[in-house]
């Protein structure tokens, strides 16, 4: 009888202890603003570790990966200028988060692609008429310590094309 209930409590344990590390990360769990800090060497080309802005030292971010993830899914990520050489801009865009999968999508363009709709249809059409632009995909594996552990995932720049928007 001693042993059942000895392994019982055992079992029990194990399997709060497992469902202890899958802990549910909502929205509010990555507002805020994240940088990646400047490492010599990475061990993963797609795993990264996401910093609080006031946590890392301004000579120590790595350019242009600041990103802001504010309420009412408004974001703001630094792009660079098209114009200037190592200079970056801040540009506005909008968030989601999906808790189930964990994946974070930063989306940009959507005020552009609203005006280029609005002024000129054909050629918004020829883009398979998407409503945002995908900018920054990450899944989020862990938060810790104010820093987001996450995998990027890559985007896709070739939206859907039209035969007319090859030419």
């Amino acid at each position: 009888m001693k042993k059942s209930v000895f392994l019982f409590i055992i079992f029990v344990f194990a399997g709060l202890s497992c469902n202890s590390q899958q802990t549910e990360i909502s929205e509010l769990d990555i507002y805020g603003c994240w940088v990646l800090e400047k490492i010599d060497k990475r061990s993963s080309t797609t795993i990264v570790i996401y910093k609080r802005c006031d946590d890392v030292a301004y000579k120590d971010v790595r350019f242009g990966s600041k990103i802001s993830l504010l309420a009412f899914n408004e974001s703001e990520h630094e792009a660079t200028n098209a114009y200037a050489c190592f200079t970056t801009i801040t540009k506005k865009g909008i968030w989601e988060y999906d808790k189930d999968t964990r994946i974070a999508s930063l989306y940009s363009g959507h005020e552009m692609l609203k005006e280029l709709k609005e002024n000129n249809p054909d050629l918004y059409a020829s883009w398979g008429s998407p409503e945002k632009l995908n900018k920054i995909k990450f899944k989020v594996i862990s938060i810790e310590n104010h820093q987001i552990k996450a995998e990027i995932i890559p985007t896709q720049r070739s939206e859907k094309r039209t035969e007319n928007s090859l030419k």
